[in-house]
C-alpha cells in the first residue's frame, strides 16, 4: 500500500560493487545535520502570491483577485507535516527544529528566505518584500545563538550595519536601505553558489553575500560565487517554458554536486547559457514541467515535486537511479497556491 507520508521511490545502496565505481565527485559531500522550518500559521491564507496554477504569471488584475483563492489550512498543514516527516528520516540525528507560527507573518512557513548558510557560517538576510522582514525575529535568532550553540560559528545580519558577530569589516558593512536578499534566490551546489538577482535579491544583497563566504571566511572562491540576472530571462520566460518564477530556486535546483534540474524551452536554455552549466561540469536534466524542478536533496535522498506532469516524475526518477540517489515523491500542491515549493520549507544546515 502507498504510504500516507509519501509516494517513495528507493534505489539500494546494497550492490557495493556498483557503489565502488561512483567517482568521488560524483558522491554528495555535504552532509545535513540540521534542519529548521516553521508552522503553518491560520494567516497562511493571506500570504503573498506572485503566480498561481498551471504555473503562469499573473496580470495586475489577477493579482487583485488573488484574495479570492481558496487555501485549505488543514490540507496545508496535512502537507507540510507529510514533507517534514520525509525530511527528518533523512537526517542522521532527526534534528529538525520546527519554529512556532508567526500570525503576524503569513509567508513565516518559507523559512527558507530568512537565511543562507555554507558550512557553519550564517547569514540572515533582509527580504526583498517589506512585510517578511519581521520573519528574522529573536526566537529564529536564539535558535543559530543558543541551540545551537557551539556549532554555529559566525552569524552575519544584513539587517544591521554592525552585526552582532563583530561586524566590522568595511566590505561586509553594507546599507540597510538598499541590501536585500531572499535564500530562495540563492543556489549552493556544493562547487558554486549561484545567485538570482531578481525582484526579491539585489546587486547589494549579493554582494553581501559574496564578502562574507568569499572574502572574510574564504569558505568559497571568489569566482565561484555567481550573480544570475533573472530579470534579464523575462523575455524569455513570456516565450515559453519558464512560466513566471518568484525566485532562482523556482526554476532551478540540484540533486547532486553535478546535475541541475531546469526547464525546458527557450527559458530553460537561456537560463542555462547565463548559468554557463555545461562549461561549469553540470549535468542538466531538463523537465517539461517548471514546478518540478524545485527539489531538496538531504544527504543523498532527493524530495522531489509529486507534480501531475508524469514525465518530469519519470525523468527525475531516471536520473536519481543512475546516480545511486534514493527519491521521495512529496505532494505540496496546496501549499502551491501561495507560491510554496519543497526548498521553501527548511533551511538545510551542515553544523
Amino acid at each position: 500500500m502507498m504510504s500516507l507520508l509519501s509516494k517513495a521511490f528507493h534505489r539500494s545502496t546494497n550492490n557495493k560493487t556498483l557503489l565502488s565505481t561512483i567517482s568521488t565527485r560524483r558522491r554528495w559531500r555535504r552532509h545535513t545535520t540540521v534542519a529548521i522550518s516553521r508552522e503553518i500559521p491560520n494567516s497562511f491564507i493571506n500570504a503573498l502570491s506572485f503566480h498561481y496554477n498551471n504555473n503562469q504569471p499573473l496580470s495586475s488584475s489577477q493579482e487583485q483577485e488573488q484574495v479570492e483563492v481558496k487555501v485549505s489550512l488543514a490540507k496545508s498543514r496535512e502537507q507540510h507535516t507529510t514533507y517534514l516527516n520525509v525530511l527528518r528520516q533523512h537526517i542522521p540525528t532527526q534534528q529538525l527544529i520546527c519554529l512556532p507560527p508567526m500570525e503576524s507573518h503569513p509567508d513565516c512557513l518559507f523559512v527558507e528566505d530568512t537565511m543562507v548558510a555554507m558550512q557553519d557560517v550564517v547569514v540572515l538576510t533582509r527580504m526583498g518584500h517589506e512585510s517578511r522582514r519581521g520573519e528574522v525575529d529573536d526566537l529564529l535568532k536564539s535558535v543559530l545563538y543558543e541551540q545551537l550553540e557551539g556549532r554555529v560559528r559566525s552569524v552575519y545580519d544584513m539587517n544591521q550595519r554592525v552585526d552582532c558577530d563583530h561586524q566590522t569589516d568595511s566590505s561586509i558593512r553594507r546599507s540597510i536601505s538598499s541590501t536585500c536578499c531572499d535564500g530562495g534566490d540563492v543556489l549552493y551546489t556544493g562547487r558554486h553558489l549561484f545567485v538570482g538577482i531578481t525582484n526579491r535579491t539585489n546587486q547589494d544583497g549579493f554582494q553581501y553575500l559574496r564578502n562574507v563566504f568569499a572574502h572574510h571566511h574564504n569558505l568559497i572562491d571568489e569566482t565561484d560565487v555567481i550573480p544570475i540576472p533573472m530579470m534579464s530571462l523575462q523575455g524569455a520566460e513570456n516565450e515559453g517554458g519558464g512560466g513566471g518564477v518568484l525566485h532562482l530556486k523556482s526554476a532551478v535546483t540540484h540533486i547532486d554536486e553535478e546535475t541541475l534540474l531546469i526547464p525546458e524551452g527557450r527559458f530553460g536554455d537561456v537560463l542555462a547559457d547565463v548559468m554557463k552549466v555545461t562549461e561549469r561540469g553540470y549535468t542538466a536534466i531538463r523537465l517539461p514541467d517548471v514546478l518540478s524542478c524545485n527539489a531538496v536533496v538531504v544527504n543523498g535522498h532527493v524530495l522531489a515535486q509529486d507534480a501531475p506532469c508524469h514525465e518530469s516524475k519519470r525523468r527525475i526518477e531516471e536520473a536519481c537511479m543512475e546516480r545511486n540517489l534514493g527519491l521521495s515523491f512529496v505532494d505540496t500542491s496546496e501549499l502551491a497556491k501561495k507560491d510554496a515549493a519543497l526548498t521553501c520549507c527548511s533551511v538545510l544546515l551542515s553544523v
